[in-house]
């Protein structure tokens, strides 16, 4: 990613689970910890500049690539099922929960927003862990697709693959970040219908749980004032329901991905806070 006058690059690690060999970048040493659940097409390398910034700030990033994704090994763009890619987070943040020096917090970006509240919804967050999203893809299945399509969706399972109908003008308007995206060979641009699936069940699962797990975790919401890719209606009606504690802090872009507009600085304030229990 860009302005390598800013970057540090991260310390990477790779952990097995099964024949799976799943990435792990890393920035900071700080005592805040705070674990970063990327989204649809992304990958931890969109970090790049997000990382030091927070490193600075005292907080120590943990972005692991998602399987099929990134660094991580598995077919690009595949998750078998939600079981799979769920566990692989909850083995991350039962490890660092049990090393942390301060409460952890886990950010969901995007369709990590999915996955984030998922992990809440079936327990598999540690009491205590603060929760954050960014731009989060909640509720977004049930407002595009009716009953139908969710039910076709969630039984075509396998590995055919279809292209992802996002643009990357749609994450960014500046230039020096389009020209990265162009040139973005880990970028997931197709995924399997095995994927898709997946995403139905996510929402399944936290919307059918209702409100009872997010008690007792405090609930961080960053968005832009508007959002090309998700239909942020739908997103805040989720949170409402779910976790109604929810503070939100609205942040002036009209790009999805904020670490990537001129408000990235303040951003990175707000999450430092937020990882801090300031806010």
């Amino acid at each position: 990613m860009p302005d390598t006058a800013v970057a540090t690059g991260p310390s990477l690690r790779y952990a097995h689970r099964g024949d799976t060999s799943l990435a792990m970048h890393s920035w900071g040493e700080g005592p805040g910890e705070l674990i970063y659940v990327h989204g649809l097409q992304s990958h931890g390398g969109w970090l790049a500049e997000t990382g030091p910034a927070l490193a600075r700030r005292g907080v120590r990033v943990l972005v692991p690539d998602r399987r099929g994704s990134g660094r991580s090994g598995g077919l690009r763009g595949h998750v078998p099922d939600a079981t799979t890619l769920l566990d692989d987070y909850a083995e991350i943040l039962a490890q660092t929960a049990a090393s942390a020096r301060e409460p952890v917090t886990v950010l969901g970006q995007s369709f990590g927003g999915s996955v984030l509240a998922a992990l809440v919804a079936t327990g598999r967050v540690p009491a205590g862990t603060r929760i954050a999203f960014c731009a989060p893809a909640l509720g977004q299945q049930r407002a595009r697709l009716d009953g139908p399509a969710r039910s076709w969706a969630r039984h075509r399972t396998g590995t055919a693959y279809s292209v992802i109908s996002l643009e990357d003008q749609q994450y960014t308007t500046l230039p020096r970040y389009l020209r990265s995206l162009a040139n973005d060979g880990l970028m997931v641009r197709m995924l399997t219908d095995s994927f898709r699936a997946v995403m139905v069940e996510l929402e399944d699962l936290y919307l059918t749980a209702g409100p009872e797990p997010w008690a007792g975790h405090p609930v961080h919401v960053a968005l832009p004032e508007q959002d090309p890719v998700i239909d942020l209606g739908a997103s805040l009606e989720v949170l409402a329901e779910l976790a109604p504690q929810a503070r939100i802090q609205r942040f002036e872009t009209t790009s999805h991905y904020v670490e990537f507009t001129g408000v990235r600085h303040a951003y990175w304030d707000w999450l430092a806070e937020v990882v801090h229990a300031r806010l």
